[in-house]
């Protein structure tokens, strides 16, 4: 394929309009209104000054995003935030007649309000506001509608900068501290903490305030907190705040937390409980009001997890009780919080791919899903309600769930345990964002998506009757399918049985044997995403399918202390079992991932050569330096990675020093034979000499390799700036074809084609 034909290719796919990254979807509460978040990659354009905020301050998995306005009944939208640069986190006022957001039209985060009957949002105050965590909570109405909590940038913090003092001495000094000494915690102004403070922690310092939004006056709740979670009380007199306090070791990273109830009258905030080992985000008030649930979780993507509990707080005296203490059932669930019945008798979590019910006063934990032959996804409720929502005044809840590869919605009857089944397909439903319930009608809005279709805002009544689709934002691919997907099995040389999904080209021809790009992430199933809008939910693996690629995702399950080993033995048996079947070309097989995933191209391609090329980005190449690696703020974040989480070593390098080389790819770039193309974003501090090892080494040895970094991008250069976005995938394209591209005397059926 010609560049012109390439960069075509690309800009046809980077300009779909695809749902925000989470929150996407706010119905108004009588069901006439619906709000969308959309994104599309043309509008990346703000040039990045640190790994994950815009210059505004707004979190920029968001950049681009725009606020549309939908009409239910017709379908009928508008763009409510034409070019305003980002615009996200919609959310409607209690009676439906105004709609908050968050905003950085005038180049800093701010709050915007939209009223029905007008043509253009206004500006609701001239403060500045952080909405810095991408999962964080939205604007807040009051009952009333005439006020919003949301958290504020902190009044004593001012950016600016000073020249240096020519007499001044320059120096930062860092000082490791014996088991039984504590660091200190720059941010609390009282001294001492046993806690240990992250370098990165004022990223979350804020203010807590509310804006009346008449006049746009500012009442400021405290100041200099760090809030993760923000809820508002059932009577709407408190705010509940879940305050991060550092962690509880340098070596775990488990997070602690402390919850403070925030009057709205003005009254100093009251601790209620410290010492959580809380989510941050995830807790929910009882309708009563006198209790807060929350569940405890550990370091992510840790193998050394401790249990997940559930934990009830008194919102009047601050103590706690532990309904899950009497047994070894886990709890947790990361996509939202324990839901309340609305008698607050109850509790509902799910859970191991099931529904469990707590019986508050007893602690009688039971699974409402017992027999259920597929996974509970989610529970139905309306957007950001501490309570489950049910269609027949408390009978039954709805729950979202898969059964293989096919999503559905199913009914529990909660006094006979009866699951109804609603509706279920082989489409993707919610992967990306939230869903919503409007209350007055109980219409369920939802997004739906499949292999060559992205992700478009469904609705339906709460028996699944008759749903229709309501957004149309990429109208032109409607038809015209982009590719086609199917699952492939096998068998590892240790009897593990995997599997896997392959995306092919629009225009494939069963029987002809095609170059073969094969994504890897160690530790993910990625043939879960075998029905996803491109198997990736962004589309982006078209551009290699149309490319005339077939694009392998494995299952790579990673169970021991010894990742090289366990990657390449899935890897390579789950290719075998490709080209076996007669689709993929053993001579044109090409690799590639994004940083655990570049991790383990580089770890791939030092032990086998049958790859002809290979694209590894953000990568890790060398455990060792990764291990010792001290941020400028003088964080060791990656040592409990190594340790404990993903980096599965187990214990410290001095534990298992042979174990750490054994899997660093930079001890065996003698071995490598495959052209490696090594991209990596300059503000992504840990990946940049990561990267920069794997080159160095190879162009010692004589092998081929070229690193590409750009000079303004974080840790994914592929969801930056446009014009990066372009160039990173002219890049991998251009490699791949150089490589893997055959010549049309080698193919009788590409000499055909030519003719």
């Amino acid at each position: 394929m010609k560049r012109t034909d390439i960069l075509e290719s690309i800009n046809d796919i980077l300009c779909l309009e695809l749902l925000s990254n989470s929150h996407s979807i706010a119905v108004s509460p009588d069901g006439r209104q619906l709000a969308v978040a959309v994104q599309s990659y043309r509008r990346h354009q703000a040039k990045r000054i640190s790994e994950r905020f815009l210059p505004s301050g707004l979190n920029q998995q968001f950049e681009g995003s725009e606020i549309w306005l939908a009409t239910v009944k017709n379908g009928e939208s508008r763009n409510l935030t034409p070019n305003w640069g980002t615009s996200y986190r919609p959310a409607w006022s209690p009676d439906g007649e105004k709609l908050a957001f968050y905003s950085d039209k005038h180049g800093k985060a701010q709050l915007w309000v939209w009223e029905r009957g007008e043509n253009e949002p206004r500006l609701a105050s001239e403060v500045t506001i952080r909405p810095f965590l991408q999962s964080g909570p939205p604007p807040l109405w009051t009952p009333d509608g005439t006020r919003i909590v949301v958290k504020l940038q902190p009044e004593t913090e001012v950016i600016e900068e000073t020249l240096p003092d020519k007499e001044a001495v320059s120096v930062t000094v860092f000082t490791s501290c014996a088991p039984e000494e504590t660091p200190v915690n720059k941010e609390n102004p009282e001294g001492e903490s046993e806690l240990w403070w992250p370098s990165w922690g004022h990223w979350f310092r804020s203010d807590v305030g509310v804006i009346t939004v008449a006049t746009g006056e500012v009442q400021t709740l405290a100041r200099e907190f760090h809030p993760f979670g923000l809820r508002l009380s059932p009577d709407s007199t408190t705010v509940g705040v879940v305050n991060f306090r550092g962690f509880e070791k340098l070596e775990n990273a488990q997070g602690m937390y402390e919850f403070y109830l925030f009057p709205l009258d003005g009254i100093p905030p009251k601790l209620i409980a410290d010492s959580l080992k809380s989510h941050g985000l995830l807790f929910s008030w009882s309708p009563d009001g006198r209790y807060i649930a929350y569940i405890t979780e550990g370091y992510p993507l840790s193998i050394e997890a401790s249990k997940s509990e559930l934990f009830l707080i008194s919102t009047t005296d601050g103590s706690q009780v532990n309904l899950t203490q009497r047994t070894d059932i886990e709890l947790a669930n990361s996509s939202h919080p324990p839901l309340w019945s609305t008698d607050s008798q109850h509790l509902f979590c799910i859970a191991r791919g099931h529904l469990w019910r707590i019986e508050v006063a007893s602690r009688a934990i039971e699974k409402l899903t017992d027999g259920f032959d597929g996974r509970v996804v989610r529970l139905v409720r309306q957007a950001e309600a501490d309570t489950v929502w049910s269609p027949d005044n408390t009978e039954s809840v709805s729950v979202q769930t898969l059964r293989g590869t096919e999503h559905g919605f199913h009914r529990i009857n909660l006094k006979t345990r009866k699951i109804t089944r609603l509706v279920e397909e082989t489409r993707v439903y919610n992967r990306k964002g939230n869903m919503d319930v409007a209350p007055q009608t109980g219409d369920i809005f939802y997004s739906v998506e499949d292999i060559s279709h992205p992700s478009e805002v469904w609705i339906a009544d709460a028996d699944f009757q008759n749903p229709r689709q309501l957004t149309r934002l990429n109208s032109g691919i409607e038809k015209a399918p982009l590719g086609t997907s199917q699952s492939i099995t096998w068998q590892t040389p240790v009897g593990k049985q995997l599997r896997g999904a392959l995306l092919f080209p629009a225009d494939y021809v069963e029987g002809r044997s095609y170059p073969l790009i094969t994504q890897v992430y160690g530790g993910s199933f990625l043939s879960h995403r075998g029905n996803d809008f491109g198997t990736d939910g962004t589309g982006h693996n078209f551009l290699l399918t149309k490319q005339g690629y077939v694009v392998f995702l494995p299952d790579m399950p990673m169970q021991t202390n010894a990742p090289i080993q366990e990657l390449t033995e899935c890897v390579l048996s789950g290719i075998d079992a490709v080209v076996d079947i007669g689709i993929a070309d053993a001579k044109r097989l090409g690799v590639m991932g994004h940083s655990y995933g570049g991790y383990c191209v580089n770890a791939l391609i030092t032990q086998t050569s049958r790859f002809a090329a290979a694209v590894s980005s953000a990568p890790i190449s060398d455990l060792i330096s990764f291990y010792g690696y001290l941020t400028e703020g003088g964080d060791s974040p990656w040592i409990t990675w190594a340790e404990r989480s993903q980096g599965k070593m187990g214990g410290s390098l001095w534990e298992f020093r042979e174990r750490y080389i054994e899997n660093s790819p930079i001890f065996f770039l003698d071995k490598v034979e495959t052209p490696l193309l090594l991209i990596v974003g300059a503000l992504d501090d840990a990946a940049v000499p990561q990267a920069g090892e794997m080159f160095s080494g190879l162009r010692r040895l004589g092998k081929k390799a070229v690193l590409a970094r750009y000079e303004d991008e974080g840790h994914t250069p592929q969801q930056g700036r446009y014009p990066n976005v372009v160039d990173y995938w002219q890049r991998v394209l251009t490699w791949f074809d150089e490589y893997l591209s055959e010549s049309p005397e080698g193919d009788p059926e590409l000499q055909r084609e030519q003719q």
